[in-house]
């Protein structure tokens, strides 16, 4: 950041203070938690586990994935659930900033921890009416920030039917829900593709998007999510 830009943070953080999501204690616009709140978080140890399907727990709570690696931040559990759901449901915009924060600094870890790299990225697209219904794509304002040095693909993978809403579901339901869902249009032969989401609950929107891929070629699909939904959750 050059003086100037520095100077006009400054500037606008003075004039039009920002806060904490957790304490309301004044912060750096940029990042809306302080270094204490920050602290305090319980998140997923990737430098033990770079891949989380390595974690027995995690294992045991997610049997039946297709892809073959998992990210996440942190259990969907408070207060991640809280920013998550008002950013989706409510468009509360300044939870975004706190989300991207703590994806970023996961995702350094898991990229200097990792032996081998995604070479494409794929955020999981919104069905048409929905995100017109809804007028943005939550899981796309928190991550696209931070994969600022990856290449991400917004074209191959395409939501070839409108399904129910997922949380009104059992995991059965869900699977059945998803069938044929998505269609990749692209030549995957050989590449490492990730597909990025918000929650995983069950495993089955990220297993019907990595049939798609592995269908069109994709020699391994990476899944990346912001938070995975615990047992009896």
């Amino acid at each position: 950041m050059t003086a100037f830009n520095q100077c006009l943070q400054q500037l606008g953080d003075w004039f039009f203070p920002s806060f904490c999501v957790q304490c309301q204690c004044a912060v750096n616009s940029k990042y809306s938690l302080c270094e204490q709140c920050l602290a305090d978080l319980s998140l997923l140890d990737l430098h033990a586990h770079p891949n989380l399907l390595y974690r027995p727990d995690i294992v045991e709570l997610f049997p039946d994935c297709q892809f073959d690696h998992l990210f996440a931040c942190a259990w969907y559990r408070p207060p991640f659930d809280n920013w998550l759901s008002q950013l989706k449901f409510s468009n509360q915009i300044h939870y975004k900033k706190a989300l991207s924060l703590i994806i970023s600094l996961q995702f350094t870890i898991s990229k200097h921890t990792s032996e081998s790299w995604p070479e494409l990225f794929i955020i999981l697209p919104l069905h048409q009416q929905r995100f017109l219904q809804r007028g943005f794509n939550q899981v796309s304002q928190c991550w696209l920030p931070c994969l600022k040095d990856e290449q991400v693909d917004f074209l191959s993978l395409q939501r070839s039917k409108k399904t129910q809403a997922q949380s009104s579901l059992s995991k059965a339901k869900r699977i059945k829900n998803l069938q044929g869902a998505f269609i990749c249009n692209t030549d995957m032969t050989g590449k490492t593709v990730a597909i990025v989401d918000d929650v995983m609950t069950t495993g089955a929107t990220l297993n019907a998007a990595t049939v798609a891929l592995k269908q069109a070629g994709a020699k391994q699909v990476w899944a990346f999510v912001t938070c995975l939904t615990p047992l009896g959750d």
